[in-house]
């Protein structure tokens, strides 16, 4: 009898499969691609992820107690999309479309499989070209979501999720019989017991929880037991019969080491399912889980594989300041968030407001929506009835009394010493060295980017200089001038400023002492050189790849110096300077 009905599962709705014409080749003619829903442009993205509190009312005439319900609306209810998650659902869509391109059920070769036996087809494994005994080459990938605490990795993957059919009931394909099941997806966490052999039992339930009444694979599967090899060998060809899109692990940290090799079990569990028989994975979990990784690393036969995308997410950057008017995706949280205020008088948000709510969250979503909610109820039952600083600061150092002297380590770039808080940071050095071993691709946002690019910019630095002076030698033809002003803009910093600010410093010094000259010698040989007729075609004075063109133009089209370099191609990206090392 399947024991976990108490548990909560997540699903999303049925679909009878509807085939639309694709655009990309390989796409074309496979019945689980054209079935799935149109890809959604960014506006159509922010219209349904974003979720704000419906009260629209005169708070004038609302009581105290209806108020505070109102409050504790805002954490469940708010909801702001961010670029971060308009790059996360086209990760899921292009990679649920590219792991079903080598799954197409009216390929023979796709079918040889069935023939041979997946028994046979898992303890193949693949050969030096990534195929399989029956001879596919599957083109499954995957990614994995690592980070902070509190900066709603699940809840933002479970949206987008239910941005998709879970299951496509197919009947007929172009006048062919078709009578499948396409389980598009599936959400499944980690369980407590910190057992692969449980994570498969919770797996079998999720399927019968997509799939709803009649079906019994828990009752077929789990319920007969056996050994991990055997429990974890079965959910691999469940995913297989199912035509899984992709799964999620969540909660992934719970796998730990120290229950029966339950880490290696793991990377061998996702290694299968996606070079194998061509499933994505894509696993979710706090810094602790960078362990996983790691141990892959040691061993390449069993290591993720080359196409796997991680991506790892620390805490907010804070935005513009008094200084400077630079926009993050704090001050877009912050100013969104900021507008649901229940007390009777409003008070607009300002810099000082950005800088506290930090401060008290360090950038961390979960945080400031708590402290946001905490300080409007304290203000309310006070009657007070309006948000001060003094009044952010005083419900922070109560409600959030047992975060303080951690987020003040936090603040004080202490990582090396917050390696017994995991889930706050990883240790720095331990992690330096993991992006510099991880041969699969790593995408690092957030504060944790900005130090490991400096990290990385540090060690580099001759290597920087040197790619000034290239760049300033593409303006002009002086070496010496070119030199002199790379070195100048370098040592303003000890190279240490930011890379597009640095380029484009070059940038403006190089033209701006080119104007000079030009007007120089222009009016020095304004009367030896007798007039030209003008041309009835007017040429440009300058080639369209100068970046002196490039600038001009990109002024007139009211963009800045960095705009109009950066949408050239001519202004680097930090992380470059890292693969130079490896």
């Amino acid at each position: 009898m399947n024991n976990h009905e108490d548990e909560v599962y997540l699903t999303g709705y049925h679909y009878d499969a509807v085939y639309k014409e694709q655009v990309v080749p390989e796409n074309q003619g496979h019945p689980y691609i054209e079935a799935l829903p149109d890809r959604l442009s960014g506006d159509e993205l922010f219209e349904v992820l974003y979720s704000t509190p419906k009260f629209k009312g005169d708070l004038s005439k609302v009581d105290i107690e209806d108020r505070l319900a109102l409050v504790q609306q805002v954490r469940k209810s708010f909801w702001l999309p961010l670029s971060s998650h308009f790059y996360r659902y086209r990760q899921f869509y292009n990679m649920i479309k590219i792991g079903y391109q080598s799954r197409n059920p009216f390929s023979p070769i796709f079918n040889r499989q069935y023939v041979l036996g997946l028994d046979k087809v898992l303890k193949g494994g693949i050969d030096d070209k990534g195929r399989n005994i029956a001879g596919v080459n599957h083109t499954a990938e995957g990614f994995a979501d690592i980070g902070l605490s509190g900066m709603g990795k699940t809840i933002t993957n479970k949206r987008i999720l239910q941005l998709f059919p879970q299951v496509i009931h197919h009947k007929s394909y172009k006048g062919r019989q078709l009578t499948r099941t396409q389980v598009v997806w599936l959400h499944i966490e980690c369980p407590s017991s910190k057992s692969v052999g449980q994570l498969s039992r919770n797996f079998f339930t999720a399927v019968d929880k997509a799939l709803g009444p009649g079906s019994k694979y828990y009752e077929k599967y789990a319920e007969k037991g056996g050994t991990i090899e055997v429990l974890a060998a079965r959910m691999v060809k469940v995913a297989y019969e199912i035509n899984l899109g992709v799964l999620l692990i969540d909660e992934i940290q719970k796998v730990h080491r120290a229950h029966s090799g339950g880490d290696e079990r793991m990377i061998e569990f996702i290694t299968e399912l996606t070079n194998t028989i061509g499933i994505p994975v894509v696993i979710v979990g706090t810094f602790k889980s960078l362990y996983l990784f790691n141990k892959s690393l040691a061993n390449t036969r069993r290591a993720i594989p080359d196409s796997y995308i991680e991506n790892i997410t620390d805490r907010m950057i804070e935005g513009e300041t008094e200084e400077e008017d630079i926009k993050t995706e704090w001050d877009d949280f912050i100013e969104a968030l900021w507008e649901h205020q229940y007390t009777l008088k409003y008070v607009p948000i300002d810099i000082s407001f950005k800088k506290a709510m930090y401060h008290h969250s360090v950038g961390i979503p979960d945080i400031a929506v708590k402290l946001f909610m905490h300080v409007q109820c304290q203000a309310i039952i006070n009657g007070i009835e309006r948000i001060t600083e003094k009044l952010i600061e005083s419900v922070a150092n109560k409600s959030l009394k047992l975060l303080q002297p951690i987020f003040e380590r936090v603040r004080m770039g202490e990582s090396a010493a917050l390696i017994e808080f995991e889930d706050i940071k990883p240790d720095w050095t331990e992690f330096n060295e993991y992006l510099k071993e991880a041969t699969h691709r790593i995408y690092v946002h957030g504060k944790l980017a900005q130090e490991h690019d400096r990290a990385i910019q540090q060690k580099n630095s001759t290597q920087i200089l040197e790619d000034l002076i290239q760049f300033g030698l593409k303006m002009t033809n002086s070496p010496e001038l070119a030199e002199s002003i790379a070195h100048k803009v370098f040592e303003a910093s000890s190279g240490m400023g930011q890379l597009d600010a640095m380029y484009q410093q070059v940038a403006q010094m190089v033209m701006d002492k080119s104007n000079v000259v030009n007007r120089s010698q222009k009016k020095n040989n304004v009367t030896q050189f007798p007039k030209l007729n003008k041309s009835n075609t007017e040429l440009p004075l300058l080639e369209t790849s100068d970046i002196r063109y490039i600038v001009k133009i990109g002024n007139q089209n009211k963009k800045s110096v960095e705009e109009s370099l950066s949408d050239a191609g001519l202004i680097k990206d930090p992380i470059e300077f890292y693969y130079r090392i490896r």
